[in-house]
């Protein structure tokens, strides 16, 4: 069973006064594990003609800009979102877009972060999860890198944002990568998917290992395919953030525990594990 309480709001977001609200379920874990795309990131500011623009004056050739936008157009018809390119088509970017050119990348890199910007509240409510004691991962859908796998997508967005020390370990098709060396630890993960849900089967036996249950475990992220479905079916307990896309669940199996429009929304939903009721933390 979930291990889960009542709970007040115990937290605030500084300069804003809390008013009494209902009592609501709270969930006590041990590991939370977060989406990448559309969940920590928030792709609102990355306006192709911008991204495209910056890389194309950087190598001083801005004339390339719509030629850019439209082969990267191409790759998002291809694969149906951005997203999915990002995270799962990252050497085609280089090959279809980049055209193979070394220092059309390095300025690619470089723009990219800039423009992501930040789940509504993320880093405050990231803060306080590793106050509670809370142990963070990201567990996405990346599946290849433009450049070396230390410098991906996602570790360079954490570093942009100020937020690499909050996690521990970028969970991936590619394998377990340290986020502080950006070096690959486990390969056990090489090859599995979240599409397929046997990513999760890895992580699962992983978190086992490490003294966290399914139902000590969070998984927080956007896509009920992808995020919901397959880890409610392995016993997790499931956040779905709708603050950038609402996606319908579908099915009841896709259905999550709860859902958060702001990532400030997770004091009154999740307390660490020493915070149950019978634990040796405050209450």
């Amino acid at each position: 069973m979930p291990r889960v309480g009542t709970a007040g709001p115990r937290w605030c977001v500084p300069g804003q006064v809390t008013q009494a609200k209902e009592v609501r379920e709270l969930f006590y874990v041990k590991w939370a594990g977060f989406d990448y795309g559309e969940t920590l990131m928030d792709p609102s500011g990355l306006r192709n003609h911008l991204l495209w623009g910056d890389t194309c004056k950087s190598i001083g050739r801005p004339e390339l800009t719509a030629d850019k936008v439209k082969a990267y157009r191409q790759l998002r018809e291809a694969y149906g979102e951005y997203h999915t390119v990002k995270e799962g088509h990252r050497h085609e970017v280089y090959e279809h877009v980049l055209a193979g050119d070394d220092r059309a990348q390095r300025a690619f890199m470089e723009a990219e972060p800039r423009l992501l910007m930040e789940g509504d509240g993320l880093k405050w409510g990231l803060r306080y999860l590793r106050d509670e004691g809370i142990v963070l991962d990201i567990v996405s859908e990346l599946k290849g890198t433009v450049g070396p796998i230390g410098e991906n997508v996602i570790l360079r967005f954490l570093r942009a944002h100020g937020l690499a020390s909050l996690f521990r370990f970028l969970i991936t098709p590619l394998g377990k990568i340290d986020v502080a060396t950006g070096r690959i630890i486990d390969d056990r993960y090489r090859g599995h998917t979240k599409e397929e849900g046997t990513l999760f089967d890895v992580l699962v036996e992983d978190l086992a290992e490490q003294g966290v249950k399914g139902d000590e475990a969070v998984m927080v992220g956007d896509r009920p395919a992808f995020d919901i479905q397959p880890a409610r079916a392995r016993g997790l307990l499931t956040i779905q953030y709708v603050g950038y896309v609402d996606l319908p669940s579908g099915t009841p199996a896709a259905r999550p525990d709860a859902r958060i429009g702001s990532f400030a929304e997770l004091p009154g939903l999740v307390a660490g594990w020493e915070q149950r009721p019978g634990g040796n933390g405050r209450r």
